[in-house]
Protein backbone atom coordinates (compact mmCIF):
# COMPACT_ATOMS: atom_id res chain seq x y z
CA UNK A 1 0.00 0.00 0.00
CA UNK A 2 3.24 2.70 0.65
CA UNK A 3 4.69 1.84 -3.05
CA UNK A 4 0.89 3.37 -4.85
CA UNK A 5 1.52 6.90 -4.35
CA UNK A 6 5.18 6.67 -5.16
CA UNK A 7 3.94 4.96 -8.50
CA UNK A 8 1.20 7.25 -8.82
CA UNK A 9 4.14 10.00 -8.61
CA UNK A 10 6.38 8.24 -10.88
CA UNK A 11 3.96 7.69 -13.08
CA UNK A 12 2.32 11.76 -12.93
CA UNK A 13 5.90 12.72 -14.01
CA UNK A 14 6.60 10.65 -16.97
CA UNK A 15 3.33 11.76 -18.35
CA UNK A 16 4.35 15.78 -17.26
CA UNK A 17 7.59 14.82 -18.82
CA UNK A 18 6.39 13.59 -22.30
CA UNK A 19 3.50 16.50 -22.58
CA UNK A 20 6.56 19.03 -22.12
CA UNK A 21 8.50 17.89 -24.95
CA UNK A 22 5.68 16.75 -26.96
CA UNK A 23 4.39 20.73 -26.83
CA UNK A 24 8.19 21.95 -27.19
CA UNK A 25 8.50 20.08 -30.46
CA UNK A 26 4.99 21.28 -31.61
CA UNK A 27 6.40 24.64 -30.84
CA UNK A 28 9.80 23.94 -33.17
CA UNK A 29 8.13 22.91 -35.76
CA UNK A 30 5.25 26.07 -36.05
CA UNK A 31 8.46 28.65 -35.71
CA UNK A 32 10.22 26.59 -38.48
CA UNK A 33 6.83 26.94 -40.61
CA UNK A 34 6.54 30.26 -39.64
CA UNK A 35 9.60 31.27 -40.60
CA UNK A 36 9.37 29.14 -43.56
CA UNK A 37 6.27 31.74 -44.83
CA UNK A 38 8.21 34.67 -44.43
CA UNK A 39 11.03 33.64 -46.34
CA UNK A 40 8.69 32.67 -49.11
CA UNK A 41 7.11 36.02 -49.03
CA UNK A 42 10.35 37.87 -49.23
CA UNK A 43 11.76 35.36 -52.04
CA UNK A 44 8.32 35.65 -54.42
CA UNK A 45 9.09 39.84 -53.52
CA UNK A 46 12.59 39.62 -55.15
CA UNK A 47 11.92 36.56 -57.71
CA UNK A 48 10.66 36.93 -61.32
CA UNK A 49 9.42 33.59 -61.51
CA UNK A 50 6.99 32.56 -59.53
CA UNK A 51 7.38 30.40 -56.11
CA UNK A 52 4.52 27.97 -55.16
CA UNK A 53 3.90 26.98 -51.63
CA UNK A 54 5.02 23.49 -52.99
CA UNK A 55 7.98 24.25 -53.09
CA UNK A 56 8.86 24.51 -49.32
CA UNK A 57 7.53 21.42 -48.62
CA UNK A 58 10.08 19.91 -51.17
CA UNK A 59 13.17 20.99 -49.41
CA UNK A 60 14.82 23.57 -52.11
CA UNK A 61 14.86 26.43 -50.40
CA UNK A 62 18.73 27.02 -50.03
CA UNK A 63 18.55 26.29 -54.17
CA UNK A 64 15.84 28.94 -54.23
CA UNK A 65 17.60 31.35 -51.63
CA UNK A 66 21.01 31.22 -53.77
CA UNK A 67 19.64 32.03 -56.61
CA UNK A 68 17.23 35.08 -55.73
CA UNK A 69 20.44 35.71 -53.99
CA UNK A 70 23.08 35.99 -56.94
CA UNK A 71 20.31 37.78 -58.94
CA UNK A 72 19.42 40.90 -56.72
CA UNK A 73 21.00 44.64 -57.00
CA UNK A 74 22.95 46.18 -54.44
CA UNK A 75 20.25 48.90 -53.36
CA UNK A 76 17.90 45.55 -52.49
CA UNK A 77 20.55 43.73 -50.19
CA UNK A 78 19.23 45.77 -47.18
CA UNK A 79 15.22 44.65 -47.91
CA UNK A 80 16.68 41.56 -48.94
CA UNK A 81 18.71 40.94 -45.45
CA UNK A 82 15.37 41.91 -43.39
CA UNK A 83 12.95 40.17 -45.72
CA UNK A 84 14.64 36.69 -46.69
CA UNK A 85 18.48 35.92 -44.64
CA UNK A 86 17.07 36.59 -41.11
CA UNK A 87 13.86 33.75 -41.95
CA UNK A 88 16.20 31.73 -43.94
CA UNK A 89 19.12 31.69 -40.62
CA UNK A 90 16.45 31.03 -38.25
CA UNK A 91 14.92 28.28 -40.19
CA UNK A 92 18.49 26.57 -40.26
CA UNK A 93 18.98 26.96 -36.52
CA UNK A 94 15.50 25.67 -35.94
CA UNK A 95 15.87 22.78 -37.68
CA UNK A 96 19.25 22.09 -36.14
CA UNK A 97 18.08 22.68 -32.83
CA UNK A 98 15.18 20.26 -33.57
CA UNK A 99 16.97 17.26 -35.15
CA UNK A 100 19.52 17.74 -32.07
CA UNK A 101 16.34 17.29 -29.92
CA UNK A 102 15.34 14.45 -31.34
CA UNK A 103 18.16 12.40 -31.29
CA UNK A 104 18.84 12.61 -27.92
CA UNK A 105 17.67 9.81 -25.35
CA UNK A 106 15.00 10.22 -23.82
CA UNK A 107 13.68 13.34 -25.98
CA UNK A 108 13.86 10.15 -29.18
CA UNK A 109 11.46 8.19 -26.97
CA UNK A 110 8.91 10.78 -27.21
CA UNK A 111 9.51 11.76 -30.45
CA UNK A 112 9.25 8.49 -31.46
CA UNK A 113 5.69 7.62 -29.67
CA UNK A 114 3.97 11.27 -30.66
CA UNK A 115 5.42 10.36 -34.10
CA UNK A 116 7.61 13.47 -34.83
CA UNK A 117 10.29 12.98 -37.81
CA UNK A 118 13.31 14.82 -38.25
CA UNK A 119 13.82 17.52 -41.03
Amino acid sequence: MGFIPVILTMSAAIILFIMAVNNSLKSKKIQIQDNQFKMMEGLRAFSQSSISNEEIKQDRISKLYQNVKKSIQEDQLDAFDKKVRKPYQQVKLLKSEYNRLISKKPYSFVAKIMGHKPY
